[in-house]
């Protein structure tokens, strides 16, 4: 697993506001960010933007926002920084204004203040960072597609049926179910939140332990930054939580007994979703997949979902990966290829430049190494990769990967419904 490193900087001035670090090793030492630090203030005052940079044992990214926040992206040498880096610094400092707002977070004069405000957001940033160096306990890629992680149930039309008539009790068009971090039902108003904003609203429930209920004001990045909402968040079982985004009313009291009353008739339902753990796909669908899938990733750009699994079995003669490894084959497949090679097609150019000749617009590719195949598909708007064993015959792979898109995109339960 490879180390990871934010470093937050008062852009003026340089001094630091905090540090969060994930992986082994420790952060590399603040004279060696302050010297580097040094040499993009030097090349500002040249009309030089520093974006990344490398020594003999790091890669370093930089952004700054609003000429008031500095965000450093330090990774261990193994691995190149690319625009998925600069994406990902992009969802640290959204994570900043969700909970603290833009104005309070870039006008502030006193760095004291600043620091002890910015704290609330380490649980969040530390996630981020988690998921960036594959940690087995916070594995996804929402943060790497900019699309809501998202589980395939099989009563699908239940969940959203009252999923309507709750958000219209308690006032809000912006309400969604969510299971571990992952959006099982939304709304077409919850649909509707910019790519950051769904990426960073599932994180964020997931890193709050909530007994029964939790009213959080959170400020959304492109909607509302300055302007906070009340995010209601109620547990409807052991796994499952319904989320609001209202105004003043209701009370966290009301919320909580209409949600009992809401809820009561399909809570059957509600526990039946828990046993798509740990694989987040429907039994119809996924009884349906090659046995010689091992780990899949899907995302529907149109529609700001993806849905991935990695815990499916590896029946082969080579040493099986483990689920962290998995992830981690999945992501440098995904970083590799989409973007300098296949283009999201709903995702803003500037995020995926790309290198290509206009009239050569590839749909396929794979990669294949000692341990694993990834076999790569655009379809617009989706892509999906699909890890298998390395013995698998690539000619196979491109069959079973054109079957398993259309079990996907094609059934009832396909992920581009809303």
């Amino acid at each position: 697993m490879a180390a990871c490193t934010l470093v937050g900087l008062a852009a003026s001035s340089g001094v630091p506001l905090f540090v969060r670090h994930a992986g082994p090793g420790k952060p590399p030492a603040y004279a060696l960010i302050g010297s580097l630090n040094g040499v993009h203030v030097f090349g500002e005052s040249h009309g030089v933007t520093l974006c990344s940079t490398r020594t003999k044992n790091a890669s370093f990214t930089w952004r700054t926002y609003h000429d008031s926040i500095r965000l450093v992206l330090i990774r261990g040498s193994e691995v190149v920084a690319d625009s998925c880096d600069s994406r990902l610094l992009d969802l640290m400092f959204a994570s900043l204004v969700l909970l603290l707002g833009l104005d309070n977070l870039t006008s502030g004069t006193n760095i004291e203040r600043l620091k002890r405000d910015i704290r609330p957001s380490y649980l969040l940033l530390d996630k981020l960072l988690s998921r960036a160096v594959n940690s087995s306990d916070n594995l996804g890629f929402s943060h790497l597609t900019g699309c809501a992680e998202c589980v395939i149930p099989p009563d699908q039309h239940i969940l959203q049926s009252e999923l309507e008539k709750y958000a219209e009790g308690v006032d809000s068009s912006c309400a969604c179910v969510m299971m571990n971090g992952q959006v099982v039902s939304g709304t077409r108003s919850f649909w509707s939140l910019s790519h950051m904003e769904l990426v960073l609203l599932p994180l964020l429930v997931a890193t709050n332990t909530f007994t029964v209920a939790r009213d959080l004001p959170i400020y959304l990045p492109d909607k509302s930054p300055n302007v906070p909402f009340r995010m209601l968040v109620v547990k409807l079982t052991g796994h499952v939580y319904a989320i609001t985004l209202c105004g003043p009313t209701p009370t966290l009291t009301e919320i909580i007994r209409l949600a009992s009353s809401s809820w009561a008739p399909v809570y059957q339902v509600l526990e039946s979703i828990t046993t798509l753990l740990p694989w987040n796909i429907a039994p119809g669908l996924l009884s349906q997949i090659d046995h010689s899938v091992i780990g899949l990733l899907l995302v529907n750009y149109d529609h700001k979902k993806c849905v991935s699994c990695v815990h499916l079995s590896e029946e082969s003669r080579s040493p099986p990966l483990n689920t962290a490894k998995k992830s981690a084959a999945l992501e440098a497949v995904y970083r590799s290829v989409i973007g300098p090679l296949l283009q999201p097609p709903a995702v803003p150019p500037d995020d995926f430049p790309s290198r290509l000749h206009p009239d050569h617009v590839p749909l396929e590719s794979y990669v294949s190494t000692d341990s694993y195949k990834v076999y790569v598909m655009q379809s617009s708007p989706y892509h999906l990769l699909i890890l298998y064993p390395p013995a698998l015959p690539i000619q196979i792979a491109r069959k079973v990967t054109l079957r398993t898109l259309a079990i996907f995109t094609k059934g009832s339960m396909k992920i581009c419904r809303h």
